[in-house]
């Protein structure tokens, strides 16, 4: 059976509502009273959020937005909250969480006070921390970017639009993202690129785990109707930092296309193997980016090879707003007679995360 461009334009309004509704639906409950004290003495009180990518997010009474502050120059944290705990071993906890001052980062300086007990570790040693929240609309995170271009002079224009939420738990993390591209030109042929995602994370043992991959493209450019990706594999994270991760994967997929053209179209229905990796980095008061590059050789139609990238990079603005610059890829060594083998895209916008 071929989902046809109705089911995945209902899948986009899905996914585009999830994103709306999770920014619209935190309730407007008291902050917190956590303390944060920084190494030159400053203390900041407000309600701590988490910490990820060296970055520990405080919401406050008298700044719009959370503020970042540099987990490196931390003295102290005290919050009644309850935190989802990552160290950058892989091991994860659970409870409240307590960073004594007077302590260098060599020594075990950060408590987790958890429901079996208290555990002490080094702060250097915690890569995220997230808050656990007490409904599902405030667990979400995620963002929204939008992008559009217009020349004049050849009467060209571009619109992107980018969406992605994600929820996280102790043990497993689910995530989903849509993106959409289009762009046209007076008196000549217009192309667009939708492309959604859901993916499903099982965090095993230490820096293990297992992973779920569905997708669901669209491309004018290569004569793609509908591609649809159902599978998954295994993965671990060869480096984890505060402010960096890096991780393979390995699996395999079933691939169900549906082609605009049927000159030299590949078979309806495939299966491959998948090999990639996966990168983010974060500097500190400026931004961050990843990187996901993607193999899927075939296993039922020898000789043909698959490959994807997203690489995107954002820059922080104020109040959660940032710029956003992506790179995307599409390669297919045997496509459809009237196609492209490549499709590379680029785009440029303002974003608001949540």
């Amino acid at each position: 059976m071929t989902i046809g461009s109705s089911h995945l334009s209902s899948a986009i309004r899905i996914l585009l509502l999830a994103a709306c509704s999770a920014c619209l639906c935190s309730s407007a409950q008291a902050k917190q009273k956590d303390v944060v004290i920084m190494t030159n003495g400053d203390q900041i009180t407000g309600e701590v959020k988490r910490l990820q990518n060296g970055l520990l997010y405080v919401e406050t009474d008298y700044v719009s937005g959370n503020i970042g502050l540099d987990w490196n120059q931390v003295e102290s944290v005290q919050s009644t909250a309850t935190f989802q705990v990552v160290l950058i071993n892989g091991k994860r906890l659970e409870g409240r969480i307590e960073r004594k001052s007077g302590k260098g980062t060599e020594t075990e300086d950060f408590k987790i006070h958890g429901v079996n007990g208290e555990v002490e570790v080094s702060s250097a040693e915690i890569a995220t921390m997230e808050t656990k929240k007490a409904t599902f609309w405030r667990q979400l995170q995620g963002s929204i970017d939008f992008g559009y271009n217009f020349t004049s002079g050849n009467s060209q224009s571009s619109l992107n639009v980018d969406t992605s939420t994600a929820y996280k738990a102790p043990k497993w993390e689910a995530t989903t993202s849509f993106d959409s591209t289009f762009s046209g030109q007076s008196g000549a042929s217009k192309t667009n690129r939708e492309d959604a995602q859901i993916s499903f994370t099982r965090y095993l043992n230490r820096n293990s785990f297992l992973m779920s991959l569905t997708e669901f493209l669209h491309s004018s450019q290569q004569d793609l109707d509908l591609r649809t990706t159902l599978g998954g594999g295994y993965g671990r994270y060869l480096k984890r930092t505060t402010n960096s991760s890096f991780a393979w994967l390995g699996g395999l997929v079933y691939i169900h296309e549906h082609f605009g053209t049927s000159a030299g179209s590949p078979s309806g229905q495939s299966e491959e193997a998948v090999v990639g990796l996966q990168c983010n980095y974060v500097r500190f008061n400026f931004g961050n980016f990843n990187c996901q590059a993607l193999v899927f050789p075939s296993l039922t139609d020898p000789g043909r090879i698959r490959a994807t990238t997203n690489n995107g990079l954002t820059i922080k603005l104020r109040n959660n707003f940032h710029l956003s610059f992506s790179l995307w890829d599409n390669f297919d060594s045997r496509p459809p007679a009237t196609a492209k083998k490549n499709e590379l895209g680029t785009s440029m916008g303002v974003g608001y995360s949540f």
